[in-house]
């Protein structure tokens, strides 16, 4: 039991920050996916990715990162 105690104190110690919407290039209609889903009887995980790929939305804020250095040239 101590093993367990040692990985859930240090899964909780970790620090995570949220993650800014302006840096994700899609949003995911939630609400549709789980109604698709629901209604052919199977569960979000297990649909294709051509069929979660229909929920994606562009997201009109994204923002792209700009590359610095060696990467930029890429």
């Amino acid at each position: 039991m101590l093993i367990q105690e040692k990985k859930y104190k240090d899964y909780m110690s970790q620090k995570y920050e949220p993650v800014d919407e302006s840096m994700m290039p899609y949003l995911v209609d939630i609400r549709a996916i789980k109604q698709y889903a629901d209604s052919k009887g199977v569960s979000i995980t297990a649909l294709s990715d051509e069929e979660k790929q229909r929920f994606m939305i562009p997201n009109p804020n994204y923002r792209k990162r700009r590359r610095h250095g060696i990467a930029a040239v890429f």
